[in-house]
């Protein structure tokens, strides 16, 4: 399955007793060859890596071994993890973050995530996207990452449920209660939100997360009909989801 194999300088030890719980997707954001992309990520002095990169035609290359600590997550958190480098395989995809991802890639996407689940006993639903875990800070692997691709094939979850509804209740932003409970289910699902009942930049920031990964047809950072069904549908499946695990 791995086509290449490299060794990145861009590396140290995982925290003592870290656990693999997560990988975690990016692109690389850049309009650039590449090889001159795999050669930032060689390069000691760029300071970021990866475990797995992906180019184009699906090809995979491991940078860095999975027992090590590759630097892709930066300042990160999720469900209570704060040091998501320690406890995630990183993934890039070769993308500029403004076009689609080929059918090689995500095959060969969808066959490694397969191979490191099954090799670490990952969970499904902890397979996450770079702006899921640093929220107002990154935003790939972007809207037009197919997360409802790879929850057809068991990895994840992806609602049904319309995407497009974006009539606006004004009531809710304007009602602590319903925002402290908006604020609970981002925070339950894993987002660094905190419960203040104002609705703010910290929850505007993880709506908008929340948007790119599960209502991507329009990310605004605002609790609109849509927004609000399908975080209550995604909050829901989770809590089912970790309860049986």
């Amino acid at each position: 399955m791995i086509s290449y194999k490299y060794k990145s300088p861009n590396y140290n030890n995982r925290v003592k007793n870290s656990k693999i719980e997560f990988i975690i997707i990016h692109y690389t954001g850049v309009d650039m060859q590449f090889h001159k992309v795999i050669n930032w990520f060689l390069d000691e002095r760029s300071r970021v890596s990866c475990h797995f990169l992906i180019d184009k035609s699906g090809e995979i290359y491991n940078l860095v071994d999975v027992s090590k600590r590759a630097w892709h997550a930066g300042k990160s958190f999720w469900n209570n993890c704060v040091d998501i480098n320690s406890n995630s395989i990183g993934i890039e995809l070769h993308n500029a973050g403004n076009e689609d991802f080929t059918s090689h890639q995500l095959e060969s996407l969808v066959k490694l995530i397969k191979k490191l689940m099954q090799d670490n006993a990952i969970q499904s639903w902890n397979i996450l996207g770079h702006s899921d875990v640093s929220i107002g800070r990154k935003i790939d692997p972007g809207i037009k990452f197919p997360w409802h691709h790879l929850a057809k094939e068991k990895i994840g979850f992806f609602s049904n449920l319309s995407q497009e509804n974006f009539d606006m209740d004004n009531s809710d932003n304007n009602s602590p209660q319903t925002i402290k409970e908006i604020q609970s289910k981002l925070m339950r699902i894993g987002y660094d939100v905190n419960k203040s009942g104002v609705f703010d930049m910290q929850t505007v920031e993880g709506l908008k997360a929340f948007q790119r990964h599960w209502r991507p047809v329009k990310v605004s950072g605002m609790l609109d009909v849509s927004t609000k069904q399908i975080l209550t549908e995604v909050h829901k499946k989770l809590s089912e989801y970790r309860a049986a695990n």
